[in-house]
This record gives structure tokens, C-alpha cells and sequence, in this order.
């Protein structure tokens, strides 16, 4: 049986943990996504974008709600592409070359809501 296909917030999920370069927080994941793609994201959006970039063996969601790259996820993020869109859209090309996982991800009761609100009051 196929998995679902990638969806649009994956890449965007995907580069919002990758700028970091080491394991971020909710709360910096929603920072950096803002900063790439100038929208907040949707706890489905990101759920559903960590479950199958997880599943997928591309990035590690920790017991303590941290994320990162794995070695794998690193492959997709390197390639030394300085701009931003363009990054983005390599993401694109690398992630239809890879199957979506299936790792159901859902987020503590209240954790997108607390995180967003820290977000718009720092």
C-alpha cells in the first residue's frame, strides 16, 4: 500500500527545522516558518508534515517536542543553494524522490496554542 503524497507544508516544515541546524523548539519551528513562508502554520500542517517527514527516517521529533534532521534529512537539506525559494523548491524536487512515512504525530493538548500565543507576544 502507497502512503499519502507529500503535502505543500512538508518542505515548508522541513526547511523551518533545517535553518537551525540543531535540534529546535515548537516555538522556533513556528518562528522560522513564519520567516520563510511569512504564514503561521496550522497544528493539522504541522502534525501531519512531522508524521510523514518522521516516517520518512528525515527528521527526529524528540519525547521532549524538539526536532531535526536526521543524516538523512541532512542529504536533502545540503547542496549549498544560498536562496531561500530556490532551496525550497530543491526540497520539493528531493522529497518527491522519497516515500512519505506514516508515524502518527500529535502534538500535547494546548502546545501549538501555547507556542503560538509565545510567539506573537515575543
Amino acid at each position: 500500500m502507497t502512503s499519502a503524497p507529500w503535502e505543500p507544508a512538508d518542505a515548508w516544515v522541513f526547511a523551518a527545522i533545517a535553518v537551525y541546524d540543531r535540534r529546535c523548539t515548537l516555538l522556533e519551528l513556528i518562528a522560522s516558518a513564519d520567516w520563510i513562508n511569512h504564514a503561521v502554520l496550522l497544528e493539522a500542517e504541522v502534525e501531519g508534515a512531522l508524521g510523514r517527514l518522521a516516517g520518512a527516517d528525515l527528521v527526529r521529533v524528540y519525547e521532549d517536542w524538539t526536532f531535526e534532521l536526521t543524516d538523512e534529512g541532512s542529504s536533502v537539506w545540503g547542496g549549498g543553494v544560498r536562496d531561500l525559494q530556490s532551496q525550497l523548491h530543491r526540497i520539493e524536487e528531493r522529497l518527491a524522490a522519497v516515500e512519505p512515512g506514516r508515524v502518527a504525530v500529535r502534538l500535547p493538548r494546548g502546545a501549538m496554542e501555547r507556542a503560538l500565543e509565545d510567539y506573537r507576544s515575543a
